[in-house]
């Protein structure tokens, strides 16, 4: 077993267990598969303005604090940018073992704040003992982006994957409409607009569909009161219901409960969501980016869309919608057996055997 330093500018709580909720079971894996988190320096909460800045002071100063004491055989740090702060001042004379598990954005990130704090990424990769990355369309970027870095360094691990014995299929109840369902925060990037245009665009051209289908959106966000608005103004309100955050507890029915899981992202570092409707026997409705599409696969589990285009999205509800019974249910049985391979016991155990082996971390009990 190894003694981790375990730092994440993310990490759920009780009263917002969606937040970073990947990072908690990261953390949970490697509690349950022998290894002693010696220290826990992160975030568990969403913040603004004035109160997050004083969260991320606390946040490095902590950090600093259990980086200094030593007592640890390697440090697992979640996120590139926000979190490796605290690793900068280690980085000059004596430096730590560490690793790095990348996400998404903290390596690809577009916007203003993303390359401010991406500036000293090139030095903090340099240092690591590994990088983890969530799909090898992320472990593609990170090599073209730093070519120097060993290729042999470079970890793929999905997201500490899904507990196939809580996400599986539940007695299928006979549902008197196309149940489409959305569970994802409601921000920017998530497509939340699009599939909303996609919805007007069928209530316009064939409205004879509109009590054939609802959509029921689950999430919270940044953008919630733009997505009220936008229903209204679209007077999806007999089409469209908001239901507001969905507790983990309650994923696993909702899931089972719907015909379809859409997911509209614009970006995505894997697409959690999507393995977890998919184990559930739910064919899921995607973007066509990497990685979300390494996942769907276009005709057998579900079916992909352009990314950001209503028009994309709104012919392939349709096509769903009126797809053979027989050829609905052929894609259903092809869903969970498609992401076998993203089994949680499955991931941590290729993750701890792949930094074992490249003595990072110790051999577990």
């Amino acid at each position: 077993m190894s003694r981790i330093c375990f730092i994440s500018n993310l990490f759920p709580s009780e009263k917002d267990p969606s937040f970073g909720s990947f990072v908690g079971k990261n953390y949970a894996q490697f509690e349950e598969t022998g290894h002693e988190i010696v220290s826990k320096v992160v975030i568990d909460h969403r913040a603004k303005g004035l109160r997050k800045l004083l969260c991320y002071i606390r946040f490095i100063y902590q950090g600093i604090f259990a980086l200094a004491k030593r007592n640890y055989d390697v440090v697992y740090i979640h996120y590139l940018t926000y979190s490796t702060i605290c690793l900068l001042p280690f980085l000059v004379f004596s430096k730590p073992k560490y690793v790095i598990n990348v996400h998404g954005d903290d390596l690809v990130g577009a916007s203003l704040i993303h390359k401010i704090m991406g500036l000293s990424s090139p030095w903090v990769i340099k240092h690591s003992a590994a990088i983890v990355v969530p799909s090898e369309y992320f472990k593609t970027r990170l090599l073209d982006m730093y070519p120097w870095y060993s290729k042999q360094n470079v970890i793929v691990s999905e997201s500490a994957g899904v507990d196939f014995d809580l996400f599986k299929p539940q007695s299928e109840v006979i549902k008197d409409k196309f149940n489409l369902g959305y569970v994802s925060r409601i921000d920017e990037g998530k497509g939340w607009p699009e599939l909303l245009k996609a919805i007007a665009l069928i209530k316009s051209k064939t409205p004879e569909r509109l009590s054939s289908f609802e959509l029921n959106m689950y999430g919270t966000g940044a953008q919630v009161e733009e997505l009220r608005q936008m229903i209204d103004s679209l007077k999806l309100n007999s089409l469209v219901r908001y239901h507001g955050a969905l507790a983990q507890s309650q994923l696993v029915e909702q899931y089972n409960a719907m015909s379809a899981f859409i997911f509209p992202t614009h970006r995505e570092s894997f697409g959690l969501v999507a393995v977890e409707a998919l184990a559930c026997g739910t064919p899921v409705l995607a973007s066509n980016i990497s990685p979300v599409n390494e996942v769907v696969k276009h005709g057998i589990n579900g079916l992909l869309f352009d990314v950001k285009n209503e028009h994309s999205i709104a012919k392939s509800i349709i096509e769903l919608i009126d797809m053979k019974p027989e050829r609905y249910q052929e894609m259903k049985r092809s869903t969970r057996s498609s992401v076998l391979c993203y089994e949680s016991n499955n991931v941590i155990s290729t993750l701890n055997e792949n930094l074992t082996k490249r003595s990072i971390f110790k051999t577990c009990r």
